[in-house]
């Protein structure tokens, strides 16, 4: 049986990515809850931030590494007190990612003495994961497969996209706005720049498996009549290929003519689906969830498998049916949670 005081507990510390004090309170609380339950605990620290690692066995490398994340984005107090009705879980992190953090910890428990797993529980994965990409520098991995809860159920994710973040920055003369000629305007040049980089991106297939781009904030001037000396649009770039990040911002460069900055790049993961481990999971599965078709898909959203892809070994990126994730309507089933245990309990048994 789920231990639901345990994950109304996590969502109750309001553990919203930036708020670091609130998200060390959702670590100790796991932390106390799987120490007490025998398990090989060590807490790192990145910044102030605590990460937790849990384990069935001594050390860094496990044969199977679970990962979850415990932090969560901002929301109305209110959806920090969860309500339970019809077999769901309403609150802010129910779904993304707190039901998922709670099945890691059930899994840990039931398999203490039966198997090689651990468990690191990232704290900023909704602001880029430097979290886990801290705990892979300082040599937490696993021996042969990783198992990331974050995604949606009833399938299999063995690929993401990379991203780019990066600003354009016009630099223009700014001046009076009643005599815009006399000014050289950098809203204009940034406008002109980013729909010429429109034009030229190529066109996404059916399937949108290719590279994307989206404009996320816009910004120049501060009154409304003058024509300001910079402005500046920051760019979501997804793309599919490992390497291909210092062409995809060159052509940016080349066809804007604006100053590109870049904020911060995260690699794309891939994993052969054929790989024997991955074929057993997707059986597994199969059998636990009898009524669906379960299939290898390619997620477009990132997740801490980009830094995990480094490793080596297989990764696969599941998740527990919910709703809502960063809405005001977030709710996870309850009965998922249970049949995702049960899921990586008897993969982890059956297959390792």
């Amino acid at each position: 049986m789920l231990n639901l005081n345990l994950l109304k507990d996590l969502i109750r510390c309001k553990a919203v990515t930036e708020n670091v004090e609130a998200v060390n309170r959702a670590v100790d609380r796991m932390h106390e809850f799987l120490k007490d339950k025998g398990l090989y605990c060590t807490v790192e620290t990145l910044n102030g931030r605590k990460i937790l690692y849990a384990a069935t066995v001594p050390g860094k490398t496990p044969d199977v590494l679970l990962n979850a994340h415990l932090d969560v984005v901002p929301a109305p107090d209110s959806m920090f007190e969860p309500e339970e009705h019809d077999g769901r879980l309403f609150a802010r992190g129910s779904s993304d990612c707190q039901g998922n953090s709670l099945v890691l910890a059930e899994v840990l428990c039931a398999l203490v003495g039966k198997a090689s797993v651990g468990a690191v529980f990232s704290t900023d994965e909704e602001t880029g994961g430097s979290t886990t990409a801290y705990m892979v520098e300082h040599g937490y991995g696993a021996k042969k497969i990783i198992l990331i809860l974050d995604a949606a159920p009833y399938g299999i994710a063995h690929a993401q996209k990379g991203i780019i973040s990066l600003t354009l920055r016009a630099n223009g003369k700014g001046g009076h706005s009643s005599e815009p000629w006399a000014f050289n305007n950098p809203i204009d040049l940034l406008v002109d720049g980013y729909v010429k980089l429109r034009a030229a991106w190529p066109a996404l297939p059916a399937d949108h498996w290719g590279d994307s781009m989206a404009p996320c904030i816009i910004s120049g001037g501060q009154a409304f009549n003058q024509i300001p000396d910079t402005a500046e649009m920051v760019l979501n770039i997804r793309f599919i290929h490992p390497g291909d990040e210092e062409k995809i911002i060159g052509r940016i460069r080349e066809v804007t003519g604006l100053e590109v900055i870049v904020n911060s790049i995260s690699a794309p993961a891939f994993v052969d689906e054929s790989h024997p481990l991955m074929q057993k999971l997707k059986a597994e599965m199969q059998k636990r969830f009898p009524d669906h078709k379960i299939e290898f898909y390619r997620m477009h959203g990132a997740t801490d498998a980009r830094h995990f892809a480094e490793l080596g070994v297989p990764i696969a990126i599941l998740g527990s049916e919910g709703y809502g994730m960063h809405s005001s309507g977030e709710w996870v089933s309850l009965a998922s949670l249970e049949d995702c245990c049960a899921l990586l309990g008897n993969f982890i048994r059956s297959s390792i």
